[in-house]
Order: C-alpha cells, then structure tokens, then sequence
C-alpha cells in the first residue's frame, strides 16, 4: 500500500505544481482565470483526500 499512496502524493503533487505555474504567472491572465485556477486546486486537494482515505480504508480492512 505504501507505493500506492506514494504514487497518489506525486501525481497530487504535479497537478498542484501545475496549478501554481498558472496562479503564478507573470503575465497578463484572462479576467477569472487565476480563480478557476485556485478552484481547481482546492478541488484537487478533495480529491487527493478522498482518494487517500477510501485507499487507507481498503488497507486497513485487510489487515483486519
């Protein structure tokens, strides 16, 4: 299970590093579109945690 996680945390991680090269970019941006950038990022972190707990829900009921 631990690489399982490890790969969720770094494909989590490459979509967030993604998302930040949007919010942080030095140019001039769409009205909207660093907001639906931090929107997609809140929805990643959801994601991310919802996936992780069914993950350890799923370990944990193996090693009962």
């Amino acid at each position: 299970m631990h690489p399982d996680l490890l790969a969720l945390l770094d494909a989590h991680m490459a979509e967030l590093t993604a998302l930040r090269h949007i919010l942080a970019a030095p140019r001039p941006v769409h009205p909207g579109e660093r907001f639906a950038a931090a929107l997609e990022a809140a929805r990643a972190a959801e994601r991310y945690a919802r996936i992780t707990a069914e993950a350890l829900r799923a370990g944990a009921a193996t090693i009962v």
